[in-house]
């Protein structure tokens, strides 16, 4: 029985912690937030079709040498 009482203590101190630290957090705002979400799109974006360029590139040199 005590060591239950030990563990519900334990944990209850772990939560309020965990509840005074999430208050310290600066969140995002929304804003933010659907700025930085463009930025990946747009990023995800240029990254592809640089390498679908360099793939197609290299995919018709090698039909080139091979031809």
């Amino acid at each position: 029985m005590e060591k239950i009482k030990i563990i519900r203590e334990a944990l209850r101190k772990f939560f309020l912690e965990v509840r005074a630290e999430l208050k310290k957090v600066t969140w995002s705002t929304r804003k933010e937030v659907g700025a930085g979400a463009i930025a990946v799109l747009v990023l995800s974006g240029i990254v592809s079709l640089f390498l679908w360029v360099i793939d197609f590139g290299l995919s018709q040199l090698v039909r080139v040498v091979l031809g």
